[in-house]
């Protein structure tokens, strides 16, 4: 981070922090519908079946709950307004 401009350094870090939230728990979406459905190719075409393992979609919500409220921090910080106005948004 010594080569960003000190006022974008903490914006920075929250971007890396929402890109890591986000990366995790895309790939636990992933994993979770690739154990809930079997691909089988019959011919030229696809069939998609349920294993019996429940595909678990609340990784995309906790990943909404904890990134939305970082990226909205990120945005008040980027957009340098004066601390009162700042105070009187958040």
């Amino acid at each position: 981070l010594p080569n960003v401009t000190k006022s974008y350094r903490t914006a920075l870090t929250i971007t890396g922090i929402v890109t890591w939230i986000a990366t995790y728990h895309y790939f636990r979406i992933f994993n979770s519908w690739v154990a809930a459905f079997e691909v089988q190719q019959a011919g030229g075409d696809y069939a998609v079946s349920v294993s019996g393992t429940p595909f678990n979609d609340a990784y995309r919500y906790v990943d909404w709950l904890l990134t939305v409220p970082l990226l909205l921090i990120e945005l008040i910080l980027v957009m340098k307004l004066p601390a009162g106005e700042t105070a009187a948004l958040s």
